[in-house]
């Protein structure tokens, strides 16, 4: 009977800690014991409660209109624990459904009560207030609510300047899952192999430009209005959206024109070494 105790706690916070998104994040993060204890402690407190309704349910329908008397009269169960035994059996049958939808309300609570559009939002706003994120991932985040601009310096000495436009999963680095993201570019180039200097070669926002008729681009400063016109040129964008992975990133620097014009005028270029003589 011990053992009929312990599965619904089991069943109930392995379902909810699957299919609630704050948990099932924050779970990626955990490894052996503690992830364990972390499982079986959302399942404690999720199991006692539907334990006490289904007590009741028990008390007041008779045994499940006469489902603990039909046990016992097959030999399922002693006389004096088929009350107990038909509780715990429908707890644990109904506890999957239970964990399911108490995992998808929860979320819905969270997304009602900070008033966010869709699922996307909701999750991205999970992630970004109340999960543990490395330094990388905080500054997508800001790129991606804010829509400011990030230059991507790459392992392959590819450089990008963009905001992020979606992520996939956000994990730790150390994981396997997908760590991808997609950023709508405005420039790209790469980084000298010697002097590690960044050269564009690619200008995407003379694109935006054309599509928005000479207006400003609202990519650069984030104050575009996606329900208005300019949201052609996001269309125009992801049609060049690129996809990237976190675990790739060298590193991240906020990217401002006028700041980074005013530091190329004033870059040094070191003198490439002269072959010598022979």
């Amino acid at each position: 009977m011990g053992f009929l105790l312990v599965l619904p706690i089991l069943i109930c916070g392995f379902i909810y800690c699957k299919y609630n998104f704050y948990d099932k994040t924050l779970i990626a993060k955990y490894e052996g014991q503690s992830l364990y204890l972390h499982i079986a402690m959302r399942g404690l407190v999720l199991t006692l409660p539907w334990l006490a309704i289904v007590f009741l349910a028990e008390w007041a329908t008779d045994g499940f209109l006469g489902l603990a008397d039909f046990l016992n009269e097959r030999g399922f169960t002693a006389r004096k624990e088929r009350h107990l035994f038909t509780t715990m059996l429908v707890a644990i049958l109904s506890a999957p459904i239970y964990a399911y939808l108490a995992a998808k309300v929860r979320f819905r609570i969270t997304r009602y009560r900070h008033g966010l559009k869709n699922d996307y939002l909701t999750r991205s706003f999970i992630l970004e207030t109340m999960l543990p994120t490395s330094t990388h991932q905080a500054l997508l985040l800001d790129s991606l609510f804010n829509k400011r601009l990030y230059m991507f310096s790459m392992e392959d000495r590819k450089v990008y300047i963009g905001w992020v436009k979606y992520f996939g999963n956000l994990q730790d680095h150390d994981s396997n899952n997908d760590e991808g993201f997609s950023i709508i570019p405005i420039y790209s180039g790469f980084r000298d192999k010697d002097q590690l200097t960044v050269e564009f070669t690619t200008f995407y926002d003379k694109v935006y430009d054309a599509v928005k008729k000479g207006r400003a681009s609202g990519i650069d400063d984030g104050t575009e209005d996606r329900c208005t016109a300019a949201s052609r040129a996001d269309e125009i964008g992801s049609l060049f959206s690129i996809s990237l992975l976190q675990k790739n990133i060298v590193s991240m620097t906020f990217f401002e024109g006028d700041y980074w014009q005013e530091f190329k005028k004033n870059e040094v270029r070191p003198e490439k070494a002269t072959a010598a003589s022979a």
